[in-house]
């Protein structure tokens, strides 16, 4: 610009503007974070206690499921619930929403107001409506001028926000779920695996969500780092019993490892002492001079309660995949 005019810098110049049409301009991504700042309709505050959980027993016929559960689930407490597959995690949940009978007693506390996400929310979705008009039906206030903006959080942006419910894929219609359940003015969530069929950005705004909320959760879900970001407590589902841990995820794990440590070596104390006993039975049963002292023995291990050690599932540590042919 200073020397386009000037014929002296002519050469100089007419170099410039090659160069700077060969320039490749770097493009910055754009970073959508109107989401980040919704404002969800406001719920009634709830009692001091949204569970209060006393002496729950369920059962399928003779199996056993878990037994003697009692717990208080806290207002705006975050509790996970964590165990082996087949535990009855899910299990807890429908006793919870009285879906399953069971024996003991639940109380739901003074104005609970639940919102549940089961692992078949996305079944219960119109498929006649389109997707805006699915999040438009439950939004109230304000929060309907930002719709596009929640649809976008959860990868329904431009056109994809128009498409019918009933040809949306598994998971869109999960996501379409999760968005109406967020939208419903309720005070205490209880979210059976949320994060399936979520992505990367999505997982992280609903985390950052639930963090942050005043509502109470129970969180059943695999991802563990999601877990860890969310809850505050921790409730493990093992051999039919529940551990209550009021920590995070992280410090759970260790504090577990210490339990069955400690069970460990009850259990093999207690394996030498039952191995004693039988044998002091067995060397002096048939001696009347000992009868007292082997009647005694007999009572005192039937009187014996076996410790249990909590079952860790390492399966997947131990796996062999198929030998492949060395490469060149």
């Amino acid at each position: 610009r200073r020397f386009r005019y000037k014929p002296t810098k002519a050469v100089q110049v007419q170099s410039r503007i090659k160069q700077l049409e060969k320039i490749e301009l770097i493009e910055v991504d754009e970073v959508d974070n109107s989401a980040l700042h919704l404002k969800f309709p406001p719920s009634i505050r709830s009692g001091n206690y949204p569970v209060i959980c006393e002496d729950v027993r369920k059962a399928y016929g003779d199996h056993e499921i878990f037994r003697d559960v009692n717990f208080t689930i806290n207002r705006g407490e975050k509790v996970a619930f964590v165990g082996r597959n087949g535990e009855g995690k899910s299990t807890l949940v429908k006793c919870i929403m009285e879906e399953i009978p069971f024996e003991g007693k639940l109380t739901i506390g003074h104005n609970i107001q639940i919102g549940y996400f089961a692992q078949n929310q996305a079944q219960m979705l119109d498929g006649e409506i389109t997707v805006f008009e699915t999040i438009d039906n439950v939004a109230t206030g304000d929060i309907r001028l930002k719709i596009r903006d929640i649809l976008g959080a959860f990868m329904f942006g431009g056109e994809a926000s128009d498409k019918k419910v009933k040809v949306l894929s598994g998971g869109e219609r999960t996501r379409l779920a999760m968005i109406k359940l967020l939208l419903e003015p309720v005070n205490f969530l209880i979210l059976d695996e949320p994060t399936n069929h979520l992505d990367i950005e999505s997982i992280q705004w609903l985390e950052q969500f639930l963090a942050q909320s005043a509502k109470a959760v129970v969180l059943v879900s695999h991802d563990r780092a999601f877990i860890n970001n969310v809850t505050n407590r921790t409730l493990e589902i093992t051999c039919g019993r529940v551990e209550d841990y009021k920590v995070k995820y992280d410090e759970y794990v260790v504090l577990r490892a210490e339990r069955r440590e400690q069970q460990l070596r009850a259990y093999e104390n207690q394996q030498k002492e039952i191995a004693d006993i039988k044998d002091f039975i067995e060397r002096f049963r048939y001696k009347p001079t000992k009868a007292v002292q082997v009647q005694s023995r007999i009572k005192q291990l039937e009187k014996i309660v076996p410790i249990e050690v909590d079952e860790v599932d390492n399966k997947q540590m131990h796996l062999k995949f198929p030998p492949c042919l060395r490469s060149g």
